[in-house]
């Protein structure tokens, strides 16, 4: 379905927010809040921000590119964020 179907603007810009908040200084995200930045949480975080509709050039997105590109690329994540990757194509 589309995203406006499933979620509307208002829980769309709230999640947004969320994970804007608890972005890392370096850019990427921990597999928890409390976690430090991994590739695991990192590539699902930037490919969530981008299904719920932020820009690449995103400041938040363009981070967390940046410290995915820095530590291989989403071929350096775990398998089971690869597994989540292939189910989205």
């Amino acid at each position: 379905g589309r995203r406006d179907e499933f979620l509307n603007r208002h829980q769309r810009e709230a999640m947004v927010l969320y994970y804007k908040n608890h972005q890392q200084a370096d850019g990427g995200w921990g597999t928890h809040v409390e976690s430090p930045s991994t590739m695991f949480g990192s590539v699902l975080t930037y490919v969530a921000l981008r299904l719920l509709g932020c820009a690449a050039d995103d400041a938040a997105v363009s981070a967390a590119r940046a410290f995915i590109l820095a530590h291989g690329g989403a071929p350096y994540t775990s398998s089971w964020a690869k597994f989540s990757l292939c189910l989205l194509g």
